[in-house]
């Protein structure tokens, strides 16, 4: 059976560059509980596959709701 995902954004307040962002989020159900798998973030310094590396994981932020 195929895993459904969905996606929502969201703004949260960067603590690496004290601005306002937005998150792209996917989340899936695993036993029942809503589980966060991916987070991709709008900041263009802190974007995947740029040289440098956010300080802050706001996984633990986000997975609260």
């Amino acid at each position: 059976m195929k895993q459904k995902s969905r996606w929502e954004k969201c703004r949260v307040k960067c603590p690496e560059e004290k601005i306002e962002t937005e998150l792209l989020l996917e989340w899936r159900e695993a036993n029942g509980k809503k589980v966060l798998t991916s987070a991709s973030c709008e900041n263009t310094k802190l974007m995947d596959l740029k040289p440098q590396d956010c300080q802050w994981s706001c996984w633990e932020e986000l997975e609260k709701g």
